[in-house]
C-alpha cells in the first residue's frame, strides 16, 4: 500500500501492475475470512455517483481514470481489512525502517563518486518498464532510496527523499507515522518517534519541519504534565523562531512560496489561487481527474502543474465530496483516539496536520491516504478501548 502511494518504481507504473499486486491483499482477505463492510459498499456507491455526475456534467467518460480510482480504493480497503488494526503498527515500523535504510544512502551521497556510481550504475538496474510517460521526471531510484537531493536555500546540505519521489513527500509520510505513534502510545518521547523526527529533519522540508514543531507544541498543550508544558513550549517556540530567521531554507523559502506572481505556477499559494477560481466554476460536482475536464484541454506542463493537494482535491471532486472525504478521515482518527484512550482533540489536530502536509503535496488520490478515509471500519466499536476489543476476540 505504501509502495503504490509514493515509491516511484510502483506508483508511477501502469495501473496493470497495481491490479496484479491486488491479488495479495485479496488472497489474505479471503484466507482470513473477512467480511465486506456496509461502510465500504456505501463508500463505493458514493464514488460511482460522483463519477456518474461528472460524466453527465462534462459529457466525458475517462474510463481508465475511473477504473484506476476504484482499483486504488479496493487496494486500500482489502489491505487494511486483511491486516486489521496492526496496519498502524506495520506502517510505523515500515517508516522507521525507511528512515534507517535511507540514512545509509543519504550519508553516502555526500561522497561524490559513490553517489554517481549509485545513480549511474546501480539505479538503472531498478528501472521499471511499466512506468508511464508523464510531465514529471522520474529520479534515479533503487526502491529503498530515490536520488533526488536537490533543495532551495541549501548550499552544502543535501535532502533525503527516502524511498519516495521527493524529500517533501517523504516528510509527509513520516509525519503521519508520527501521528499514529503518538495516538497509539500517548507519548512523544519514544525511540521510534525520535527516528521519525530525525527522518523529517534530513528531508529539510519547510512544511515538514513547521508541522513537526506544531505537532510538538500541540502535544505539550494537551499534556497533563503542566511543568513540562510551561518549560518546553517557550523553548520550542524560541528555537523555531531562531531557525525561521536564520536558515534560508525556512524563512526565505516560506516567503518565496507565498508569491502569487503569475510566473510562479509551482508555488503552493499560486496553485491554491488558481484552484480557487477553478473551484468556483463547478463547486458542487468538481471538475474530475481527467485532464480534458480538470484543465479544460490544456496540455502545457507548466500551466497545468499543481502542487497544492488540498485545493487540487477540492477542485477535482467538489465541495460536498471534499468535506465528506476529510470527515471520514477525521472519524477514523477520532475512533483511534477513543480505542487507544488518547485525548480526542488529537483527532482534530491530526486532520489539521493532514491539511498542512497536503498543502504542498498532491497526496489525496494516493492509496494510503484513501485508506485513511476507510479507517473507521477498523475502529467501528469506538465506545470500547483497544484492550476491551482484544479481550473479546
Amino acid at each position: 500500500m505504501i509502495a503504490f502511494s509514493g515509491i516511484p518504481f510502483f506508483y508511477k507504473a501502469h495501473i496493470a501492475m497495481m491490479i496484479a499486486f491486488l491479488a495479495i491483499p485479496a488472497l489474505v482477505f479471503a484466507i482470513r475470512k473477512r467480511k465486506i463492510d456496509r461502510y465500504f459498499v456505501i463508500y463505493v456507491v458514493v464514488l460511482i455517483c460522483i463519477q456518474l455526475g461528472q460524466t453527465l456534467k462534462f459529457y466525458d467518460l475517462p474510463i481508465a481514470t475511473y477504473i484506476g480510482m476504484h482499483v486504488r480504493v479496493m487496494f486500500a480497503y482489502l489491505t487494511i481489512k486483511a491486516v486489521g488494526r496492526k496496519t498502524v503498527d506495520y506502517y510505523i515500523d515500515i517508516m522507521v525502517f525507511s528512515v534507517l535504510a535511507s540514512l545509509v544512502f543519504y550519508l553516502s551521497s555526500y561522497i561524490g563518486p559513490v553517489e554517481r556510481f549509485m545513480e549511474g550504475t546501480i539505479a538503472p538496474l531498478f528501472e521499471n518498464p511499466l512506468i508511464k510517460e508523464s510531465n514529471y521526471k522520474v529520479w534515479p531510484n533503487i526502491i529503498l532510496y530515490t536520488f533526488n537531493s536537490q533543495g532551495e536555500g541549501l548550499v552544502l546540505l543535501k535532502r533525503n527523499s527516502g524511498p519516495f519521489w521527493e524529500p517533501g513527500a517523504f516528510s509527509g509520510f513520516l509525519i503521519v507515522a508520527l501521528l499514529f505513534s503518538i495516538i497509539k502510545t500517548g507519548k512523544l518521547h519514544t525511540r521510534k518517534n525520535r527516528i521519525l523526527m530525525l527522518g523529517v529533519i534530513t528531508t529539510f522540508s519547510t512544511s515538514g519541519l513547521v508541522v513537526v514543531v506544531g505537532l510538538i507544541i500541540f502535544y505539550l498543550l494537551i499534556n497533563k504534565n503542566s511543568t513540562l508544558r510551561y518549560i518546553m513550549i517557550p523553548l520550542v517556540v524560541v528555537t523555531g523562531l531562531i531557525a525561521f530567521f536564520s536558515l534560508n531554507f525556512l524563512g526565505n523559502k516560506i516567503i518565496q512560496k507565498m508569491s502569487y506572481s503569475s510566473a510562479t505556477y509551482n508555488t503552493r499559494f499560486k496553485s491554491a489561487e488558481i484552484d480557487f477560481y477553478d473551484f468556483l466554476k463547478h463547486p458542487l460536482i468538481g471538475m474530475g481527474r481527467s485532464e480534458d475536464t480538470r484543465f479544460q484541454g490544456e496540455k502545457e506542463a507548466r500551466t497545468i502543474h499543481r502542487n497544492n493537494g488540498v485545493t487540487n482535491h477540492l477542485v477535482m471532486y467538489g465541495g460536498i465530496a471534499f468535506i465528506l472525504y476529510f470527515y471520514l478521515m477525521y472519524l477514523g482518527f477520532r475512533r483511534m483516539c477513543i480505542a487507544y484512550e488518547v485525548d480526542k482533540r488529537m483527532a482534530f489536530f491530526a486532520i489539521v496536520t493532514i491539511f498542512l502536509i497536503g498543502f504542498s503535496q498532491v497526496y489525496f488520490i494516493k492509496v494510503f491516504f484513501i485508506a485513511l478515509t476507510l479507517f473507521p471500519v477498523l475502529y467501528n466499536d469506538d465506545t470500547n478501548s483497544i484492550e476491551n476489543h482484544v479481550s473479546t476476540n
